[in-house]
């Protein structure tokens, strides 16, 4: 089977249910805990103009040395890196599309939908500080790239967005899609920025 065709086999909700299995299964507090987490980490990895060696970045996503997962059995490991190998795979093909297809959660509030993109910018966040992209560069153009995924993606943030209103929520969260492919271009110009917006995943 080529990579080609075993990428089609895969279904997406699968390959993300199984993830999430492994995440919550073998993580701690210090972990990514979720595919939400796990796709803004990425797009951050995406965003670095210095890639990281996959040892470094596989290893940041459960913590530091202690928090590595002590898996049952090599076939667990095995399944787990084809997986979060896939998906690291897929979002960088779409950076270098110039496309951003962030995977935010849907949960259920009072009977309707609701998107939530917190987790998705936590993720973003470790992986821009595991990288240095939050101190390499011209310091006024990053922190007006990363205000927005700064306000959901922090602790400092959520503080801020406690304070206003439903329509403020609503701009910052409408920027932190064209920001982050700003900061992709920035970083890597041979990418050309899609014209059409680009649906979030919703899982």
């Amino acid at each position: 089977m080529t990579e080609e065709q075993n990428q089609d086999a895969i279904d997406e909700d699968a390959l993300y249910n199984r993830l999430d299995h492994y995440l919550a299964s073998y993580g701690c507090e210090r972990s990514l805990m979720c595919v939400s987490e796990l796709d803004g980490y990425f797009t951050a990895l995406g965003c670095t103009k210095d890639s990281l060696e996959p040892d470094a970045w596989i290893s940041g996503i459960w913590g530091v040395d202690e928090d590595q997962p002590a898996w049952a059995s090599p076939e667990e490991e095995e399944e787990f890196l084809s997986l979060v190998l896939l998906m690291y795979v897929n979002t960088m093909d779409c950076l270098v599309k110039g496309e951003l297809h962030p995977v935010y959660l849907q949960v259920e509030v009072d009977g309707d939908q609701e998107i939530v993109i917190d987790e998705w910018c936590v993720g973003f966040m470790r992986g821009a500080r595991l990288t240095g992209l939050t101190r390499k560069g011209d310091k006024s153009f990053l922190d007006e790239v990363l205000a927005s995924v700064r306000l959901f993606g922090t602790e400092a943030g959520w503080n801020k967005l406690d304070n206003m209103s439903r329509e403020e929520i609503i701009f910052w969260q409408e920027l932190i899609e064209p920001s982050i492919m700003r900061l992709a271009q920035f970083n890597h110009p041979e990418i050309s920025l899609a014209e059409s917006k680009n649906p979030p995943v919703l899982h």
